[in-house]
């Protein structure tokens, strides 16, 4: 009697696992499609650098439970992080190249792009920690930690040094890392405490370190919020260059300045002026830019170090003009055309690298189209031009969105 139990368990087994194995490929198309680039011209050979980082939610059994995933020439990869992961987010492609070939060196440090540069000789890490007592309103103890490999003699500094006058600071944040002829640069945003009103304001600072001996040459804040300004809201954003952990001699910022004003019943935001700011690591100097850009009409959708690329949007049309700041001119200007199919009105993303632009659209359903252009800005020729679709017609769902989140160029 015990032989038939046994039996009968390893068939019900079996059994049970054939049909969840069926069930779940019945099902897998809405929860996992293959989402492919489907080329309508071009050479697909210019997506091989091209990744796209989105959220798939599909409507299986109820479940709208959305899922991460990327999209490249080869097709579609779903992403299945840890917890950890979760919480923290998958670490960027550049990033995980860096921890593949610099495993010692990359453990332990945080894996955000900015805190890195990148050279024939160095990889530079500096990032802020601090130490806080029990009362919120006690002054920080910020500390610059700072990691440089020589790649040529294979040997690490490690060193930490105090943030000057940092008692006045609520919090200091690390927004780019770079080496120019044997200097650390270390630029941040810098939140400081007015003595008389307590207030905080805004800035970016640069910190600019003897590597060798270990000692500031000197700081200084580049941009500052102005003071005093109650019916005005002020920002400074740094305006990130193409392959950031590469080495840049011109920083970018912008700054944003949008008038407050305050009714009976209401707070409502008036007018608003931008202003793009470049500064030179090498002399130190900034100049103001923003009537060579017209800042009106152009957003700064690029910047790569030597020329800033502001775009203009109208529907699906895509004006690019690149501002080189070397030659403190305006060059030639393309329109492309993402697609001439109707599509959500939410402006496609961008990315520029290497003279290259990258545009895709930003949702996809069964409803909507989205599309992906690869095209050269030294000509305005289109190189590829494609369409996001679901790799098999069987498969096509009634009921789902796909996010495009982010365009990364490897």
């Amino acid at each position: 009697m015990k032989k038939y139990w046994k039996f009968t368990a390893i068939i019900a087994v079996i059994v049970l696992s054939i049909g969840t194995f069926y069930v779940n490929s019945a099902i897998s198309a809405d929860q996992n499609p293959e989402f492919v680039i489907k080329k309508e011209s071009g050479d697909t050979k210019e997506l091989e650098p091209l990744v796209l980082e989105g959220s798939y939610q599909g409507a299986s059994s109820g479940n709208y439970v959305s899922r991460d995933l990327k999209i490249t020439r080869q097709g579609t990869e779903y992403r299945n992080p840890s917890f950890l992961n979760r919480l923290i987010g998958s670490p960027m492609p550049v990033i995980e190249s860096l921890q593949e070939q610099y495993r010692g060196f990359m453990r332990g440090k945080s894996p955000s792009e900015n805190l890195f540069f990148e050279n024939d000789r160095f990889l530079a890490y500096a990032n802020v920690d601090y130490e806080i007592g029990f009362n919120s309103r006690e002054s920080k103890d910020y500390t610059f930690e700072i990691d440089i490999l020589n790649k040529k003699e294979d040997s690490t500094d490690s060193f930490t040094m105090k943030v000057p006058d940092a008692n006045k600071m609520d919090h200091v944040f690390v927004d780019d890392v770079q080496i120019i002829n044997g200097e650390l640069n270390i630029i941040t945003e810098n939140m400081v405490r007015d003595n008389n009103s307590d207030r905080l304001y805004g800035e970016k600072h640069i910190y600019t370190i003897d590597m060798a001996n270990q000692k500031f040459i000197k700081h200084e804040p580049i941009i500052k919020e102005p003071k005093g300004q109650d019916n005005t809201h002020f920002d400074i954003t740094f305006i990130e260059a193409e392959g950031s952990t590469k080495m840049h001699e011109k920083l970018l910022f912008l700054t944003t300045e949008r008038e407050v004003i305050k009714d009976r019943e209401s707070t409502r935001i008036g007018d608003t002026s931008r202003e793009a700011i470049s500064y030179n690591l090498k002399t130190k100097e900034k100049r103001r830019l923003s009537e060579d850009l017209n800042l009106e009409e152009n957003e700064i959708s690029a910047f790569d170090g030597s020329a800033i690329y502001l775009t203009k949007v109208n529907g699906q049309k895509v004006m690019v003009t690149p501002f080189h700041l070397e030659k403190k001119q305006l060059g030639d200007s393309y329109l492309f055309q993402l697609s001439d199919k109707p599509m959500n009105e939410v402006p496609p993303l961008i990315k520029i690298k290497d003279g290259k632009l990258y545009a895709a659209s930003n949702r996809m359903n069964s409803n909507t189209t989205a599309s992906v252009i690869v095209a050269d800005l030294k000509t305005g020729d289109s190189l590829f031009k494609g369409e996001l679709r679901i790799k098999n017609s069987e498969d096509e769902i009634e009921d789902y969105d796909l996010y495009i989140h982010d365009i990364f160029v490897k």
